[in-house]
């Protein structure tokens, strides 16, 4: 297994809002990326509190040979954990009142693997037979389109395509989506936020990681791609290889 990640602030923004981590683990891994939201300082502080309070939990928790839903309840324990993290600082300090943040996050062991999800963070599968988004996003747009009220293309020029219906430490409690994978030698686990995506197309994060050869240098190519596009947000990307 191989690790990679990159963040960056982008064009438009002042402050990087977005954190990542990867973390190797005794025959496994974890990848975390939280997004975070609400105002100048909020952000910052939310998506650091929740990654550092996410990861410790789980590596708490973490032991050698466990199965794939022993890990989804590892997953979803340090969600919670990480929740109440965020939302307790939000109350202690009124100056961060009503920040909070998304998550996504990969935990694997072996070629077992559990993918956690919070808001419109997403993550990715790619291989010889392509690309698919493991995640659902928790976002207005998103729901709009599983309900058939838009298509995908209306949904990218929506006005509201950012507005997120689920946040991590916005309220006192939260549900985590997790999603078991089964991976394969040859497989890569893409995890970013949607500064990514906004900018870059599905085919294109395809391109960088798997056809041209050289996904060590993903990450930061996609990053180049966003910025040229205009950087309108913050932009992290992580990618395992299996």
């Amino acid at each position: 297994m191989k690790l990679w990640g990159s963040s960056d602030i982008g064009v438009v923004r002042q402050e990087n809002q977005d954190t990542y981590m990867l973390h190797e683990l005794e025959d496994g891994a974890l990848l975390v990326v939280c997004d975070g939201m609400g105002g100048a300082k909020g952000g910052s502080t939310a998506s650091s509190t929740a990654s550092h309070a996410f990861a410790e939990a789980v590596e708490q928790g973490y032991q050698k040979n466990m199965k794939p839903s022993e890990m989804a309840d590892l997953v979803a324990l340090a969600a919670t954990k990480a929740n109440a993290a965020v939302y307790q600082a939000a109350r202690q300090d009124p100056s961060l009142s009503g920040m909070g943040t998304t998550l996504v996050c990969l935990l694997a062991q072996g070629m077992d693997a559990i993918v956690g999800n919070i808001g419109d963070s997403r993550a990715y599968l790619i291989d010889e037979e392509g690309m698919r988004q493991v995640t659902h996003d928790h976002s207005l747009v998103a729901e709009m389109v599983r309900r058939g009220e838009l298509s995908s293309r209306e949904a990218s020029r929506h006005p509201n395509k950012n507005v997120i219906t689920r946040a991590l430490g916005v309220e006192s409690n939260v549900s985590c989506d997790v999603f078991p994978l089964s991976l394969k030698k040859g497989q890569y686990v893409l995890l970013c936020s949607d500064g990514l995506t906004n900018e870059v197309s599905e085919p294109e994060i395809y391109y960088e990681v798997f056809q041209s050869q050289a996904p060590e240098r993903a990450c930061d190519t996609l990053i180049e791609i966003a910025r040229s596009r205009g950087g309108h947000d913050n932009i992290t990307v992580v990618l395992a290889s299996f």
